[in-house]
């Protein structure tokens, strides 16, 4: 049986005639072109072929354009971070939560929400940058197909979870659970409601900075993914702030494999899942001791730290495999142009009072 993951995008109405592709040079921006979804946008932007970490230098790309991203964005994310800390300080005052000197606030599920949610309003700038500044589509950060690609992340993400379940069970066997440690079931279920809420697109957001954005900013003067990757790579240690080497080392090795990953597959939709499996699993699994603690400092066994690296490159062999062995394209896909809109009758324009 073919498992081979399928949008439906992929399917096309019975009998309708494609119009042989045009070259590259052929595509120019206001040509009406009766496309499917977001790779249309894709397609019309980039020749057939193109990898992912070549999506930035579109027709529109100038050396300077990828050089103004780079000083806004840190401006504009920062800002945007600065403006939700201090409604969130107002609220929390409002509603009778104080502050804590040492904590932040004097309740842990403030500092928990708000330590992801910071970084998620980044994505909205990010994508805001792309879009404006390199002039092209938002999707061509997602991957070559110029969307996010959800079946085939959702077959990454079975495989992710997988491994950080299987993990996670095996330290529970091993070490036991302290019922004295139980927060009760309203803190529980306020650290499961905002973990399933705001995690999967605090990872998202980091992929698409660190594995995304950097990686074809920096191939759009270089030509190759790799001085954006170890560049990238190395900000995302520097930005988790983690101390303990083993920690540092296992970040580094998952930030270069998910790059790899990527190239490899054509998109972020693999490191996406890997990323919000590992941050979904550690708050879940923790949740029945109290709220998790965000702070990264602290030293840890090699024990603690080898299942994480362990998942992360078995999981990037596994992944790579199956994306050959499905046919997931790592490189822009030919344009599909049709005679007729999808749906619309041959001789009916698509406009108007039939």
């Amino acid at each position: 049986m073919d498992d081979r993951p399928r949008d439906e995008d992929d399917r096309h109405t019975p009998g309708e005639r494609r119009v042989p592709e045009r070259g590259h040079d052929d595509y120019t921006e206001g040509t009406d072109m009766h496309l499917q979804g977001e790779s249309a946008v894709t397609a019309g932007a980039h020749r057939p072929g193109t990898p992912y970490h070549l999506l930035a230098r579109s027709a529109a790309h100038r050396w300077w354009r990828p050089l103004v991203g780079l000083l806004l964005f840190p401006v504009l994310a920062m800002a945007l971070m600065l403006l939700v800390y201090g409604a969130t300080v107002v609220l929390a005052f409002a509603v009778g939560v104080g502050m804590d000197a040492e904590l932040g606030f004097a309740n842990p599920l403030w500092n928990f929400a708000l330590g992801f949610v910071s970084i998620a309003v980044a994505l909205p700038v990010l994508l805001l940058i792309a879009r404006t500044t390199q002039r092209r589509p938002v999707g061509t950060l997602s991957s070559v197909e110029g969307r996010l690609r959800w079946r085939w992340m959702g077959y990454c993400a079975r495989w992710a979870f997988l491994g950080f379940v299987l993990v996670t069970a095996v330290d529970l066997v091993l070490n036991g659970w302290d019922a004295a440690l139980w927060p009760g079931w309203l803190t529980f279920l306020a650290v499961v409601a905002i973990s399933v809420a705001v995690i999967p697109v605090q990872a998202a957001t980091e992929e698409y900075v660190c594995r995304g954005w950097l990686v074809q900013t920096f191939a759009s003067w270089t030509r190759t993914p790799w001085p954006g990757a170890v560049a990238s790579s190395l900000l995302f240690v520097v930005l988790h702030d983690y101390t303990d080497p083993l920690v540092v080392v296992d970040l580094f090795v998952f930030a270069m494999a998910m790059c790899w990953l990527t190239i490899r597959t054509g998109g972020l939709e693999a490191a996406i899942a890997l990323h919000v499996a590992n941050n979904l699993t550690f708050a879940l699994a923790a949740a029945p001791h109290g709220v998790p603690s965000l702070d990264q400092g602290g030293s840890y066994d090699v024990w603690e730290v080898l299942p994480s690296t362990l998942i992360t490159v078995v999981y990037t062999w596994w992944i790579d495999r199956r994306a050959r062995r499905l046919g997931i394209t790592s490189t822009a896909p030919k344009p599909v142009t049709y005679e007729h809109p999808p749906g619309t009758p041959p001789g009916h324009s698509g406009t108007g009072a039939a």
